[in-house]
C-alpha cells in the first residue's frame, strides 16, 4: 500500500483553539489527523479520530470534526491505524566491543519494527551511554533500560562479593540486575537482601537450588522464559543435575505433573511476579516444525551477520540431532509452555513481551511481532497478546497514565499501520510509521534505519 504524508503549515486557527494544558510554541505541535486508533483501553477501533501531540506527550485524542489544529503544527494524515508503540522487555544490546555504529544500528532496527522500549538484559557501561543518547533524542532508539552484567555462579562465588556487585551496579546507575543460573541460595539470598537494601529490582533467570517458589517469595520482578516452571511441576522428578541453559526443563517433560499448573499460577500473582516467556526462543530452537533453513528466510534475518546466523543453525542443529531430543517430546514440550504460559494469564498473572532478541533466528523488533503471534497461539486473543507489550509494560513500569496506550497525558510512542492490527498478527508488513516521543519517522525513514543496519554488517 502507498502512503502519503501531508505536512501543511496552518494560519487560519489560532492558538486559543488549541485544547492543551499548556500552550505550545509553534511548531511545537503535532497533528495526527483522521485515523483509526486502538487506544488499548478496549478492543474497539475508534474510527475518524484526531490526536494532538504537545513536547512528546498526547494533549488530546478525540473525532477529527472537533479537533482544532493550531497554527504552525505538523500534520499527519492518511489511511493509518495508530496503536501505542510495542516494548520488548528482554531484549539484548550488542556489548561495546562490537562498535558504537553497529550498537546504535541495532537499537535503530528495534525502532524500524515499532520497538519503542526494550529492557535490555544483560548490560554493560556502554549502554548505560546509550540509554542516556537515547533519552536525549541524539540517536534514533527505543527508550532503554538496561541491567548491568548478570550474576550467575561464573560472576559471583561468595556473599560478600555478591553484596559488592549489587552496591557497584545500583551506583552505575543500572535499571535493574540480571540473574543467571549457577548461583547457590546463600548468595542467592545475599543478593536479594541487598537488592532491597539498595531499592534496585532483580529479574531474569533462576538458579537450580533457588527453585521457583523461593524466587516467587523473594519478590522477583520479573522471571523470564518461564525459567523453573517446568522443574515445579515435575516435583521430585527435578533434583537432578542442571540441564544445558537453553532447556528450561526440556528434559523433564515426560515427568510433570500437568495439574499443578494453575497452582504455579495462582502463587505467582499471589507474589506479583511478571513473567516474559520469550516462547518463540523455544519453539526455534525445539520445534520440528521449523526447519533451519526456513528459520534462516524469516522478516528479519537479513540484518543478521552471517557468522551469527551459521553459529545459531549450528546450535540448532546439535539440539535436534542429539541423543536427548525427541519430536513428540518437543511438541509436548512446547504445548506445556504454551499451557503454562495461557495459566498465567487466566490467573491475572502479569505477562510481558519479549523475544529475548537477538538470540536464535530472533532478529530484532521482528521477533517481537512473532511473539506476539505465538501468545495468540497459546490462548490470548490479539488484544490480550497486544497488552503485554503495552498496558501491561506502563503497570510494570509504574507508569500507568504515561505508558502503553493512546491518550491525553501519554507518551507519544506509537505505530502507524495499513491494517487493523487486531487482525494482522505479526504486522510487521504493516509498519508505515512510527513516533518516538512525538518524533515520527515516515515509512522512508524507517527504511533509512534498515539500511543503517545493512551498512553496518
Amino acid at each position: 500500500m502507498k502512503t502519503t504524508f501531508k505536512y501543511l503549515l496552518l494560519s487560519l486557527l489560532t492558538l486559543a483553539l488549541f485544547v492543551s494544558c499548556d500552550a505550545p510554541t509553534e511548531g511545537d505541535v503535532v497533528v495526527i489527523e483522521n485515523v483509526n486508533v486502538l487506544s488499548m483501553e478496549s478492543d474497539e477501533i475508534l474510527e475518524n479520530q484526531s490526536i494532538i501531540i504537545s513536547d512528546g506527550r498526547i494533549t488530546w485524542m478525540g473525532s477529527a470534526t472537533e479537533a482544532h489544529t493550531p497554527p504552525g503544527a505538523t500534520i499527519i494524515t492518511g489511511d493509518f491505524y495508530v496503536m501505542p508503540g510495542l516494548a520488548e522487555m528482554h531484549a539484548h544490546i550488542p556489548p561495546e566491543r562490537q562498535g558504537s555504529d553497529y550498537m546504535e544500528a541495532v537499537l535503530g532496527l528495534y525502532l524500524s519494527q515499532g520497538l519503542t522500549t526494550i529492557r535490555g538484559m544483560l548490560g554493560e557501561p556502554a549502554h548505560l551511554e546509550f540509554r542516556e543518547k537515547a533519552a536525549a533524542g541524539e540517536i534514533s532508539s527505543p527508550r532503554v533500560f538496561t541491567s548491568g552484567p548478570s550474576f550467575s555462579g561464573n560472576s559471583v562465588s561468595e556473599p560478600d562479593e555478591a553484596r559488592q556487585r549489587v552496591r557497584d551496579q545500583k551506583e552505575a546507575g543500572y535499571d535493574l540486575l540480571k540473574f543467571h543460573p549457577g548461583m547457590s541460595l546463600e548468595v542467592f539470598e545475599a543478593t536479594v537482601d541487598e537488592a532491597n537494601q539498595q531499592g534496585i529490582e532483580f529479574a531474569g533467570h533462576i538458579s537450580l537450588p533457588v527453585g521457583l517458589e523461593r524466587s516467587l517469595e523473594a519478590g522477583k520482578a520479573s522471571i523470564d522464559h518461564l525459567d523453573r516452571y517446568m522443574e515445579f511441576l515435575a516435583g521430585d522428578a527435578a533434583e537432578r543435575d542442571d540441564p544445558p541453559i537453553i532447556y528450561f526443563g526440556y528434559d523433564l517433560t515426560n515427568e510433570i505433573d500437568e495439574d499443578l499448573i494453575d497452582e504455579a499460577a495462582r502463587k505467582t500473582v499471589e507474589a506479583g511476579v511478571w513473567n516474559v516467556p520469550t516462547n518463540t526462543l523455544l519453539v526455534n530452537v525445539f520445534s520440528p516444525d521449523y526447519s533451519i533453513e526456513e528459520m534462516r528466510s524469516w522478516p528479519g534475518m537479513e540484518f543478521i551477520p552471517e557468522q551469527t546466523v551459521n553459529g545459531w543453525a549450528d546450535y540448532v542443529e546439535d539440539v535436534r540431532t542429539g541423543s536427548d531430543y525427541d519430536e513428540e517430546q518437543a511438541r509436548r514440550f512446547l504445548e506445556i509452555r504454551n499451557r503454562i504460559t495461557k495459566a498465567l494469564h487466566d490467573h491475572d498473572a502479569g505477562l510481558l513481551l519479549g523475544a529475548d532478541a537477538p538470540q536464535i533466528f530472533n532478529p530484532p523488533g521482528y521477533s517481537a511481532h512473532r511473539e506476539l503471534a505465538l501468545l495468540v497461539e497459546a490462548g490470548l486473543t490479539p488484544f490480550e497478546a497486544l497488552k503485554t507489550g503495552t498496558v501491561n509494560v506502563g503497570v510494570y513500569l509504574n507508569e500507568e497514565g504515561e505508558t502503553g496506550m493512546v491518550a491525553p497525558g501519554y507518551r507519544a510512542d506509537l505505530i502507524f499501520l495499513s491494517s487493523n492490527p487486531l487482525e494482522s498478527i505479526p504486522f510487521h508488513d504493516a509498519i508505515e510509521g512510527v513516533m518516538k516521543d512525538g518524533k515520527f519517522y515516515d515509512a522512508e525513514e524507517l527504511e533509512a534505519l534498515r539500511e543503517k543496519m545493512r551498512d553496518s554488517l
